[in-house]
């Protein structure tokens, strides 16, 4: 077979496997199959729409992750080959040509919509043969009950649309929320599906028809959150008044995110129970083989859709203390969320110029102290309180050591206690207290989940801190098998500035100094500021500060961090 054969050969066999059903309407359905050449598709009338190569290979990558942004970046990656011109012009011209032969208008888009800033996303619902939950956030279905409604049915499935629909609003953008009214739980299938399902079952009595709205984990079935409304008594506002449902539908999902961050027995840490509390799910297809590019890209994707989340977690919590004004394990939640942005987020916000430490600081501060004598029966919720008095530098250190020490004493959630008990003893200087509660927790939590990962975090820094090389090669072996993308954020961080890997040498030359920058600054803030030990806190900034002053010279160190560490400006000089 002649190269030229071999290539239509690829080319046909690529095609046949982008045949979809897509939705253009909760009514209508319009078939469209791509023929064996470059692109082309049968609508439901007979007419035929035909695509070029690099048109149906972008449509193909939308309509895999629909709902979800394409990026400028993953469609040139689609679209170019290596060494061809990757000029973001020619995705915006495969788009509107795309949406010229689909009838689509951009302004009000049925298939292909616009994220200024970031990408394009497919708008027009699942492939209908591939509505499968594994590729949702959040599911609405299963419905219950329906066969037994008779004439009723057509009032509860109205019920059930109208709540998907601003279900879709109250998620934030760039997350799928699928409509599935035959759904059922798959237990063992933890990471394979949804998060969460919003399951809805009705039953008649006397001629009236009631809902039980039940959120649930997708993958065990437990209930987080339940709510009845009668259909018709409540239906006529429901459906008439949006603010109405839009309330109904947060208070469900703002209970069901508090009774999923709350469970720290099964979650782990309470910054843990939290992140994964919301209803998304973090994009951790990234593979080793990837381009620099392509998982630089995908880090800063999780980055903004894990703003979006922290943003949302955030109204619901607010949402949730307006409610209880009086609730203290809210306080320290509250705090504790305030806290999770800068771990997550500060070498963000701070490269943006985002700086609120001083107000969030006077926030935490306030809301710890105003709770803590409340949460003494929780000692999970007090060891949390304990590290974020340690956490703002304020005198409070031996108080908040002597806190911790004692809710560890009385903790049943020993998984979640564990590492936070571990961290704040290395904080102290007790660094070899403090290696054995992180052992343990290692040993207790689910490899691969984001305990594991959150645990072999602290473990790295305690034995960066202590100068442990090596004990951290093999620490930083386990966290780099857990996420392809670590790496790139923890090398430049835990690895040795006087002999970097080539993996720290290439995360290093691709930032910027601005990014340089922030992740000193993040790093000192978050970590080295709070050991008591001035060896320890000089062990934590030496690899970010020598990345800075070796790329970019000793003037671009904030003059705040050269002076706090002299010895190790002395030494990079």
């Amino acid at each position: 077979m002649d190269k030229k054969t071999l290539n239509l050969a690829k080319c046909r066999t690529k095609f046949r496997r982008i045949a979809e059903t897509f939705i253009t309407s909760p009514e209508q359905f319009t078939q469209l199959t791509f023929a064996e050449d470059f692109g082309s598709a049968h609508t439901g009338d007979g007419q035929i729409v035909r695509f070029t190569r690099s048109e149906a290979r972008v449509l193909a990558l939308l309509t895999r992750h629909p709902d979800r942004i394409a990026t400028r970046e993953m469609l040139l990656d689609e679209l170019t080959e290596v060494g061809s011109d990757r000029s973001e012009r020619n995705i915006d011209f495969v788009i509107n040509r795309l949406r010229r032969k689909l009838a689509d208008n951009a302004r009000s888009p049925r298939f292909i919509a616009t994220r200024y800033g970031e990408g394009y996303v497919w708008v027009g619902g699942p492939p209908a043969m591939r509505r499968d939950p594994a590729r949702a956030d959040l599911l609405v279905g299963p419905l219950n009950g329906l066969a037994l409604l008779g004439a009723l049915r057509e009032r509860a499935e109205t019920f059930a649309r109208a709540l998907h629909e601003v279900v879709k609003e109250e998620i934030p953008d760039g997350q799928s929320v699928i409509y599935m009214p035959d759904a059922a739980p798959r237990a063992g299938s933890a990471g394979q599906g949804p998060s969460k399902m919003i399951e809805l079952t009705f039953f008649s009595e006397a001629e009236e028809v009631n809902c039980v709205s039940a959120v649930k984990q997708f993958d065990t079935g437990r209930i987080l959150s339940l709510a009845r409304v009668s259909l018709d008594h409540d239906l006529h506002e429901l459906l008439s008044d949006r603010a109405a449902m839009r309330n109904f539908v947060r208070r469900l999902l703002n209970e069901a995110w508090r009774a999923k961050a709350s469970a720290t027995e099964t979650d782990g840490p309470l910054p843990v129970s939290m992140y994964t509390a919301g209803f998304w799910k973090m994009d951790d297809s990234a593979t080793a083989t990837e381009s620099l590019s392509k998982l630089t890209a995908r880090a800063e994707t999780n980055d903004r859709k894990y703003l979006q989340e922290w943003r949302q977690s955030e109204r619901r919590i607010l949402d949730l203390h307006e409610a209880a004004p009086d609730d203290a394990s809210l306080r320290i939640m509250h705090a504790a969320h305030l806290h999770t942005k800068y771990i997550m987020l500060g070498h963000k916000l701070f490269a943006d110029g985002v700086d609120d430490r001083n107000a969030d600081e006077d926030s935490i501060e306030a809301l710890v102290l105003s709770a803590l004598p409340h949460v003494q029966p929780k000692p999970d919720l007090t060891i949390m309180a304990a590290k974020l008095l340690h956490f703002l530098d304020r005198g409070y250190d031996k108080l908040a050591m002597g806190i911790a020490e004692d809710a560890y004493r009385s903790s049943l959630s020993v998984s979640a206690s564990l590492p936070l008990i571990g961290q704040m003893r290395a904080f102290m200087g007790r660094i070899d207290e403090a290696l054995p509660c992180i052992e343990q927790a290692l040993e207790l939590v689910e490899p691969g989940s984001r305990s594991h990962l959150y645990t072999l975090t602290i473990k790295c820094q305690v034995l960066v801190a202590s100068g442990n090389r090596e004990g951290l090669g093999d620490a930083k072996r386990q966290l780099y098998s857990v996420s392809v993308l670590s790496p790139l954020f923890f090398e430049p961080v835990f690895g040795d500035p006087d002999s970097p890997s080539l993996r720290g040498r290439i995360a290093a030359m691709a930032m910027s100094r601005r990014m340089a920058l922030s992740r000193l600054q993040h790093i000192e803030y978050v970590s080295a500021r709070l050991f008591a030990e001035q060896i320890h806190r000089e062990n934590i900034i030496y690899a970010p500060l020598a990345l800075v002053c070796r790329r970019f010279g000793p003037e671009a160190v904030p003059p705040e961090i050269a002076f706090r560490y002299p010895r190790v400006m002395a030494r990079l000089c």
